[in-house]
């Protein structure tokens, strides 16, 4: 089992002094978890809005890191490929390949958010299409060909990449979550595949990653040739409580955010306080059982729990969010420590 730092950069006022010193704490998470033997960094791709936009281009992050770093992977989490030109990103990730010494991971995905799709003049209805036309075209442009395109939504003349990725095949990865056709498509052309608990219930987890897997063996690609990652919210204390009241606040915010934004609301400044995502979160009104199924939010103990369980269905590697807008710099820290002192140790050599 491999482990992860999930980067969901969502500067605001009071998150950090200014977003100059937020990047730099991020920075320093990142040098933790490249001292500590974790394996990949992920930063997403977001637009237009405090939920995630301190990251509109992972590739300049990325390529910071790349310098900064001597042994850690670095890869989007995910690269929306409909809203950019894919030889503009086949160029930007070639060069984060090139300056991280061969360390590129390429997470791709067609995007969810409805202000996303409007703020690029995008049918939501076509980027699926866009996404497997835009990739079809960084792939043969990694691959150092001289070609032409004419398709459905992009056309160029003859051309060849500059630079080239230093890797000779970089890992492939497909963001997927609700949409059945990410989990086939990632299946089919043997990618391999990261999801997000908490929008999900376990047994929903569950199910979309038998979608991914049903996929590789309609497609005849032998079991153990993918590795599929699962992100979640980290954060570790002495008691499940105290756990759970000091990260609270960061998941309802978070799903606010994310309800909100599916909603189209985007301009709503009022979703912070917003206790009534947590009906739901937990139609039950059980926030502990919320908590246990959907984070790895709790105790050491819990947390390998946690973690077993995503062993056991198939994946490989965890990616933790550790850091957000109401979890600070300093308990960030303490649960990294926490976790590489009482939680990683039971799964070396697993």
């Amino acid at each position: 089992m491999k482990f992860g730092l999930f980067m969901l950069p969502c500067f605001r006022e009071g998150v950090a002094p200014s977003l100059a010193d937020f990047y730099d704490e991020m920075s320093e998470l990142v040098a933790v978890a490249d001292e500590t033997g974790w394996a990949r960094i992920w930063i997403s791709e977001h637009h237009f809005h405090y939920y995630g936009g301190a990251s509109p281009n992972p590739a300049v992050q990325l390529a910071a890191w790349a310098r900064e770093t001597e042994q850690i992977r670095l890869g989007p989490a995910i690269s929306l490929t409909p809203l950019r030109n894919p030889l503009h990103i086949a160029e930007d990730y070639a060069v984060v390949d090139q300056l991280s010494g061969g360390r590129l991971d390429f997470g791709i995905g067609r995007g969810y958010l409805p202000h996303e799709f409007a703020g690029h003049n995008l049918d939501p209805d076509q980027v699926s299409d866009m996404r497997e036309e835009g990739f079809g075209i960084i792939r043969r442009a990694w691959a150092g060909e001289t070609f032409e395109h004419s398709g459905n939504h992009y056309s160029f003349p003859k051309l060849r990449l500059h630079p080239l990725p230093l890797q000779d095949e970089v890992p492939i990865w497909v963001g997927a979550s609700r949409t059945r056709d990410s989990f086939d498509w990632a299946g089919r052309e043997n990618f391999n595949i990261m999801m997000n608990q908490y929008p999900m219930t376990p047994h929903e987890a569950h199910e979309r990653f038998g979608w991914y897997l049903d996929a590789r063996k309609a497609a005849g690609h032998s079991e153990g040739s993918h590795e599929a990652m699962m992100s979640v919210f980290l954060h570790i204390a002495d008691t499940e409580e105290q756990a759970i009241a000091e990260a609270k606040r960061a998941v309802q915010e978070h799903a606010n955010l994310f309800r909100l934004l599916f909603s189209g609301d985007q301009w709503n400044e009022d979703y912070a306080g917003d206790e009534s995502v947590f009906e739901f979160l937990a139609p039950d009104g059980d926030l502990e059982k919320m908590f246990r199924e959907r984070t790895c939010i709790g105790t050491p103990e819990q947390v390998i729990e946690r973690i077993e369980r995503y062993r056991d269905w198939g994946f490989t590697e965890m990616s933790f969010i550790v850091r957000t807008g109401e979890i600070g710099q300093d308990q960030a820290l303490r649960t990294m420590a926490r976790f590489n002192d009482e939680v990683a140790p039971a799964f070396r050599g697993k």
